[in-house]
């Protein structure tokens, strides 16, 4: 592929391996002489537009390069077919937002960063074009579903999202997406809560395609220290299954953190 590469996640259909090529280019002199981290090398180029990767997973046709509009894309949620299109749910930013270096991240203005939305892109494989609609205007991010619908058209979508509806704000809630009905639930933990990535676990002998356990590491800023949330999936309006109690913090990631150290009963 042309160009300098940032791709940190793809999805698959049951045809295609979909990669969204952002519109950044990379400055990596600064990061080998110490001075900046290699995300601070980055430049979002918003006249650019971003290219959707098409690879045919069986080999049997070229790779197909599409564009779309200018957007920054760490995540996916979900791709799948129909009637020749592809769609694709994505956590879309207006551009890709950087602190400065030496700011105080205690005092960092989020009003003053773009939100990461919902898009759903669809992809017209005869005419070679992408269009792009906004599915969800609350600031949102990490998005997971039953791993059994992968690749597949779903119904529900399970994402970490702010407590409030508008605006750039960190995520201190669950939401659960019904794209049959349209109807939305939340679980907060806010004010002093703050929401880690949700993992979805089916039941074992699950029917529905919500039928399972949502697990989410939280952090208790009122206590300084993490629970595990334990959620049934069909109905996040209802009162956690679980609430683990950890006796530490542990320090507020992405996707997970690592700790040499084992910490008993």
């Amino acid at each position: 592929m042309p160009g300098f590469a940032f791709l940190h996640d793809m999805v698959i259909t049951p045809n295609y391996c979909v990669f969204f090529q952002n519109p950044v280019t990379l400055n990596p002199l600064p990061f080998f002489l110490g001075l900046r981290g290699a995300g601070q090398c980055l430049e979002f180029s918003p006249n650019k537009s971003t290219q959707v990767i098409l690879i045919p997973r069986d080999g049997s046709k070229a790779m197909k390069i599409l564009e779309t509009k200018s957007c920054f894309v760490f995540h996916h949620a979900n791709a799948w077919e129909k009637d020749g299109e592809i769609y694709v749910d994505s956590i879309c930013y207006e551009s890709f937002s950087q602190i400065d270096l030496g700011d105080d991240f205690r005092e960092v203005d989020f009003d003053a960063i773009p939100e990461g939305q919902l898009w759903r892109f669809k992809i017209n494989l005869s005419e070679n074009n992408v269009e792009h609609e906004l599915v969800e205007s609350r600031c949102c991010e990490f998005p997971t579903l039953n791993p059994n619908n992968v690749g597949e058209a779903y119904r529900y979508l399970f994402i970490g999202v702010a407590d409030r509806s508008s605006g750039n704000a960190p995520l201190q809630a669950i939401l659960k997406i019904d794209w049959q009905t349209g109807e939305r639930q939340i679980f907060s933990v806010a004010p002093r809560g703050f929401a880690g990535e949700p993992l979805f676990v089916p039941f074992p002998n699950g029917v529905n395609e919500d039928d399972g356990w949502l697990l989410m590491l939280m952090y208790d800023a009122a206590e300084h220290r993490s629970d595990v949330v334990i959620l049934d999936a069909r109905n996040l309006n209802k009162e956690p299954v679980a609430r683990l109690h950890l006796k530490h913090h542990i320090p507020y990631g992405l996707h997970g953190s690592f700790t040499p150290n084992y910490f008993g009963q």
